[in-house]
């Protein structure tokens, strides 16, 4: 068995963790492959309940739009007032996170993700549900942000392709269990209840953070001004910015694609709910066999070329999604492409990211990072509605393509390895 492939011959990332409850702070533990696999697996479960209350919402839309009598061209914005809230507040969560260490930040937000799960239930109108939608995004920030900055602290570089291809794993559970159940659940009782049993599921996830997560040393202190200084740094570096301009897309892309496609589905397809998730389901299955393996491709052939190969895919099978109004049952392996491709390119692009400033840093640029990536997920779920009402799902799979394109010239021109 290769390094890659087994936990035990990975070394310690930092040569001073502390567990808790254990040792007191003073005393320093060896970074042991039980160590490893509980990172992991809090890392796991943390965004599996992160993404699914996330995923969940897009093929919830036509229910929503009916208990909440809300007009076609608003229902986006459930979608981008969870991606501006999200995108606002990570520049926060990610010094806070620095200072507060990773442990503590993803602690706190697992208790105030849950108490917003379980207040789901209150959203009895339009404007309620969008406030739930932006507190959810608001906390995800801090989630999504501790967890992939967790990766660049406990894991060593070499490893980092594998372990954030098992962690991104997360998210596709959601898809492949999250959503059908969802789903299913919406329909027997309410489209509110899959939040709440989320919120119950998070309630585990925040124990096994505090329980399992081993704490790092305590960071220096940093000014806040310095931390403004440091953003304008990373601002005017052309790689950096690049980066922040791939998130752009990768997320601006799904945010035009993801919110509209159920909707068209269940109207041009003639798919009922249930099958829509099962839909999203394989596209969630394709999404553990690529970010899994070919994450720890990205560990030997780099990550550039993987972030290329899977935005082509991206965006040429989107293009091609419109023709499915000629073999409906098509929509199945169409969207496992798709979700397949876009997590091969999503896990080499968190582990480029991880590559590109000093540890130090790494909080804090993953915030700013961040906040361009929901904030291209919140425009292209408010274009999304524009273009489906005046122009059709057509028009949407096309803009959603031309992302992917974008993509090839930024990792072209900024982001050649050095």
């Amino acid at each position: 068995m290769s390094p890659i492939e087994s936990p035990a011959t990975v070394p310690a990332a930092t040569p001073h963790l502390h567990s808790s409850p254990g040792p007191s702070p003073g005393a320093s533990i060896q970074f042991n492959p039980a160590s490893f696999r509980a990172v992991l697996l809090v890392l796991w479960v943390l965004l599996f309940v992160t993404w699914s209350q996330f995923m969940l919402i897009a093929p919830l839309l036509p229910r929503i739009s009916i208990r909440l009598d809300v007009p076609e061209m608003h229902l986006g914005w459930l979608i981008s007032g969870y991606g501006i809230s999200m995108g606002v507040c990570t520049l926060l969560w990610g010094p806070i996170s620095d200072r507060l260490g990773r442990r503590r930040l993803l602690t706190l937000a697992g208790m105030l993700m849950t108490l917003v799960l379980f207040a789901h239930w209150w959203a009895t109108s339009f404007t309620s549900m969008l406030v739930m939608r932006v507190l959810s995004g608001a906390i995800a920030g801090a989630l999504t942000t501790g967890t992939l900055a967790a990766v660049g602290d406990y894991i060593p570089p070499s490893h980092r392709g594998w372990a954030t291809g098992w962690i991104i794993s997360g998210f596709a559970a959601g898809q492949i269990v999250g959503i059908p159940a969802g789903v299913f659940l919406s329909g027997f009782m309410d489209d509110r209840l899959p939040f709440v049993l989320l919120g119950l599921v998070m309630v585990g996830a925040t124990w096994l953070t505090w329980r399992l997560l081993p704490r790092l040393d305590p960071a220096p202190s940093i000014a806040w001004a310095t931390m403004i200084l440091d953003y304008r740094r990373y601002l005017s570096s052309p790689r950096l910015l690049a980066a922040c301009g791939v998130g752009v897309c990768v997320f601006g892309g799904m945010g035009l694609f993801i919110p509209f496609f159920p909707l068209w589905m269940e109207r041009s397809l003639m798919l009922s709910s249930q099958d829509v998730a099962w839909v999203f389901s394989a596209g969630g299955v394709a999404v553990v066999f690529s970010s899994v393996v070919l994450g720890r491709l990205s560990d030997r052939i780099g990550r550039q070329g993987l972030i290329v190969f899977g935005s082509l895919g991206v965006g040429v099978f989107m293009l091609a999604s419109p023709l499915l109004a000629h073999w409906p049952v098509g929509a199945f392996p169409l969207f496992a492409l798709i979700m397949g491709c876009a997590a091969a390119r999503g896990s080499a692009f968190r582990a480029l990211q991880t590559e590109l400033v000093p540890p130090g840093d790494l909080g804090r640029y993953l915030s700013l990072s961040a906040a361009f990536e929901n904030m291209g997920y919140a425009a292209g779920g408010a274009m999304s509605g524009w273009l489906f009402v005046a122009f059709g799902f057509s028009a949407v799979a096309a803009s959603a393509a031309v992302t992917g394109l974008v993509i090839l010239i930024l990792v072209r021109i900024f982001l050649q390895p050095q």
